[in-house]
């Protein structure tokens, strides 16, 4: 980063705005520190002013203008801006100026626009001066064609990994246990900096001196995060929480009222990229929270904390995701909002664009979907609500259908017997729901080779419904349908070439001809006979 700031700023670039963005404790500070050490080998020509708050920043232009010449009465005219900018392009040698934690934008724009290039902070016609900028905003839109945004990442395993154990010590854990707590603090350095302090103050202490909770190595670290999200010293949970809060606090103040309540619900689903399906704003606007809010604004605040840093907004597959930086999810979830995650995931397994789960073309999606559904039916929240029970099991036999289809069986068994199980007890083994999650456990075990378990399961359904359903139901005809395709695999061919006739007769009769489903019985039926006639 060193390098490519320096280059830039010195070569093609010259003249333009570097601004270094990041979350906050990612090390933007940290870099303009060191990029100021380096020119001051060079020149002594290096000035720094903070941008946390106006009076902090016009102070420091101020004093800087005055520095290099400009008048008090320019400065008392309005011309700060100009004097300071034309002064600055007409000094000899390299010169450096740092604006620091300029996470508010608007105050660089003063009178002018900060975007348009006549804002406090501006392009310059020095060909050796560097203008630096540290700020949470990295969206292009607040820095202008004229800026050079420098995203700086979190650290990877290994590196987290060296600072861990450069403050904690080798007695703090293995290499390993290092990097996987540095994976699971997201990889922040201010995060793996007052972390491994921590460990390093309490293995300082005999164990006997230890209270109760606190954890001198990384596995045992590791597991606070894990148990409950919370880490397990005030000091530590109070740094790191003030991240967060100040960035909050600052989207708030620009006006975007549901930054808080959307970073809750975001945080509530999986630690795993949320497909933007998830975030409907029909559905949002159905809480309290999210009253009078409508997808512009959830939209815009979308951007906002992506250009914060706090999420990131990104597209695999063909699916749009948004990812929350681990501590981000761990400081913000709140038990409050599984109810509105609940109806935000069966909205959208139930939606158009989900489609069927055995939709090829829409596996990317249901693939990004599964992990949310699966985390839903873990959440344990003392609900007794059957309704949001039954919406979370719906959207996981859904999901379920989905891993059959993708050839998952094993993933798709495990979570079709939980689902059997726990619906046989809410609301009984005869619940449509229950049945249908039996049907498609059935599928599983008959893909799987289990022929005689797959047709017990097939023939109760059948009994169990032909009686209230009727024999042409959809329902029916698909449990026969499966039926059918078992007994072939069975070799019961004749047996299985007359039940299939009789399902495609009845599906043409109630779905049509051209219906997905009729045509799936037709081919089966093809399949039979072709066997049949091979005989």
């Amino acid at each position: 980063m060193l390098a490519v700031v320096r280059d830039e700023g010195h070569e093609d670039d010259a003249g333009r705005i570097h601004v270094v963005q990041g979350l906050g404790g990612v090390g933007k500070t940290s870099v303009a520190v060191s990029v100021a050490h380096r020119l001051q080998r060079e020149t002594d020509q290096v000035w720094w002013i903070g941008a946390q708050d106006a009076s902090r920043f016009t102070g420091g232009l101020t004093a800087l203008a005055r520095q290099l010449g400009v008048p008090d009465e320019e400065i008392a005219a309005g011309r700060l801006a100009d004097q300071l900018w034309r002064r600055l392009s007409a000094l000899d040698g390299p010169w450096l100026l740092v604006v620091d934690n300029a996470d508010d934008a608007r105050l660089l724009d003063g009178p002018g626009r900060l975007a348009l290039g006549t804002g406090l902070v501006r392009p310059h016609r020095s060909p050796r001066g560097l203008v630096l900028v540290t700020s949470r905003d990295g969206q292009t839109q607040t820095w202008g064609a004229h800026a050079v945004l420098h995203r700086l990442a979190p650290l990877g395993d290994s590196d987290g990994a060296d600072v861990l154990l450069g403050l904690a010590g080798p007695g703090a854990g293995s290499r390993e246990e290092a990097a996987e707590l540095a994976r699971r603090l997201g990889g922040l350095p201010l995060a793996l900096n007052t972390v491994g302090r921590y460990l390093e103050a309490v293995g300082q202490r005999p164990a006997r001196f230890r209270d109760a909770g606190e954890t001198a190595t990384f596995a045992g670290f590791r597991a606070s995060l894990d148990d409950g999200g919370a880490f397990p010293h005030a000091g530590t949970a109070t740094a790191l929480a003030g991240i967060w809060r100040m960035s909050l606090d600052l989207l708030t103040e620009r006006g975007h009222r549901c930054v808080r309540p959307l970073l809750e619900v975001l945080a509530n689903f999986a630690d795993s990229p949320v497909p933007l399906i998830l975030v409907d704003p029909s559905v949002l606007g159905e809480d309290e929270a999210f009253a009078g809010v409508g997808g512009a604004e959830i939209w815009d605040a979308l951007q906002v904390l992506a250009g914060l840093g706090l999420v990131d907004l990104a597209a695999a597959s063909g699916v749009d995701t948004v990812t929350l930086h681990p501590l981000v999810r761990n400081a913000h979830g709140s038990p409050g909002k599984y109810a509105l995650n609940v109806r935000l995931l069966n909205r959208a397994a139930r939606s158009e664009e989900a489609g069927i789960p055995e939709d090829v073309e829409r596996w990317p999606l249901w693939s990004a979907l599964t992990p949310h559904a699966v985390h839903a039916l873990a959440f344990e929240d003392g609900s007794d609500d059957e309704r949001l029970f039954l919406d979370a099991w719906a959207a996981a036999n859904r999901v379920a259908r989905n891993l059959t289809a993708q050839g998952h069986l094993s993933q798709a068994r495990k979570l079709l017997e939980e689902l059997v199980l726990r619906l046989g007890v809410v609301v009984g083994e005869d619940h449509p729901l229950a049945l249908a999650s039996r049907h498609n456990l059935a599928n599983v075990l008959h893909d799987q080779g289990h022929h005689d378990q797959a047709r017990t399961i097939y023939e109760d359904i059948l009994t169990t419904q032909r009686s209230t359903l009727g024999e042409h139901h959809p329902n029916i005809l698909t449990a026969r349908h499966e039926l059918a395709r078992l007994l072939h695999n069975q070799g019961h061919h004749d047996l299985a070439a007359a039940e299939t006739a009789a399902v495609l007769s009845a599906r043409r009769h109630v779905l049509g001809p051209e219906h997905r489903n009729t045509l799936v019985t037709q081919a089966l039926l093809d399949i039979i006979n072709a066997a049949r006639a091979e005989l």
